[in-house]
């Protein structure tokens, strides 16, 4: 589907992690926190675990978890391993600041879909049928 004159994408994300561990959690606690608060609700995270997955770690270039990626928009940009520094998150996803947020577009309404996913990564972790089944 080709994007239209004043169409708009929200802002991607993929988190790569292994299993249900701890470190797993808190990665997916501070992406969505972090996103929330210089995106609103404008992003939408995918959830890929690798030891349900492991051939995207070749695939995707993945050496360690976490690794957060912003695919949208692009070029895209990582981050490996603790994601719980907000100011080095910032930075290196390239998310707008709080003053960058009030000069900047106005926010989208939360899509259903986005909305589904915000309140469930906020109660802990995504369901299954969230995370990628494939590549």
């Amino acid at each position: 589907m080709a994007a239209t004159k004043g169409s708009h994408r929200p802002w991607q994300f993929a988190l790569y992690i292994a299993g249900d561990t701890a470190t797993s959690d808190s990665a997916m606690r501070s992406l969505d926190r972090i996103c929330n608060s210089h995106l609103g609700n404008d992003y939408a995270i995918k959830i890929i675990d690798l030891f349900k997955h492991p051939e995207l770690a070749r695939k995707h270039q993945i050496l360690a978890v976490p690794t957060a990626i912003r695919t949208y928009p692009l070029p895209e940009k990582r981050v490996v391993g603790d994601l719980s520094r907000t100011e080095l998150m910032v930075a290196f996803l390239e998310l707008p600041t709080q003053q960058d947020q009030t000069t900047s577009r106005p926010k989208r309404p939360v899509s259903e879909h986005n909305r589904k996913e915000i309140s469930e990564s906020k109660r802990g972790r995504p369901k299954k049928t969230q995370r990628q089944q494939g590549a």
